[in-house]
């Protein structure tokens, strides 16, 4: 089995190619008077109730679902045995969490709102949680990836796949939605956070069956 396939090495530089672009956007603030039209008119289109639903949505990005989630999982796929899968999980999660707050210290891009602090299961760090990439995206994204992954490779019908794929991929679109609707990030942050997630996910799994494919005992089941 290759690392990748043909067309998976495309989507992952072409993902990588457009948070470049993005990024150096950024840099040059050149994006700023369109985020924040775009912003306004999302702001001042979508109705209340929506803004309510969507505050409950964005929920599934925090990093009090995420972490949680995924241990649940990962737990769960040792349990089954399937320990290849957990470690994917677990990098793609933790590492993604590192490379957010890493991106974010780099770019240091100031929020739509009032600045916040990293928080997290009620505990707060005293380190400015910036806006560029989003965090909520790239957490949630990372995470129903996994779970595209696991429908894509282990559900035998190709209706239940198609149903699961279609389920988590509009969970990643409403989430990194919600991040603009609710006022906690431009669209372009929620555009390179799901961009860099993309590429974070195929290096991950391609690393994963590097180091597999050199383990003489190790089953290649990634």
């Amino acid at each position: 089995m290759p690392l990748l396939k043909a067309k998976h090495w495309f989507i992952a530089m072409g993902c990588f190619g457009l948070f470049l672009l993005l990024s150096v956007f950024s840099f040059r603030d050149d994006l700023t008077t369109l985020d924040q039209a775009v912003s306004s008119w999302i702001t001042e289109t979508v109705s209340p109730f929506v803004v309510t639903l969507m505050d409950i949505l964005t929920v599934m990005g925090s990093s009090e679902f995420v972490l949680v989630v995924t241990l649940m999982i990962a737990v769960f796929l040792l349990f089954r045995k399937r320990w290849q899968h957990s470690l994917f999980l677990l990098s793609l999660t933790f590492g993604g969490i590192a490379l957010n707050f890493l991106l974010k210290i780099l770019f240091q891009r100031e929020r739509p709102g009032d600045m916040s602090v990293i928080e997290a299961f009620g505990q707060s760090i005293e380190i400015a949680s910036y806006s560029f990439p989003s965090g909520h995206t790239m957490r949630s994204t990372l995470l129903f990836l996994f779970a595209i992954y696991i429908c894509d490779r282990f559900l035998r019908k190709n209706r239940s796949r198609t149903w699961g794929v279609v389920l988590f991929s509009a969970l990643i679109i409403v989430v990194a939605i919600s991040r603009v609707v609710v006022g906690a990030h431009f669209p372009s942050d929620i555009f390179a956070g799901v961009a860099i997630s993309i590429v974070w996910f195929y290096v991950c799994l391609a690393i994963l069956r590097f180091l597999l494919k050199r383990m003489p005992t190790a089953r290649l089941d990634v």
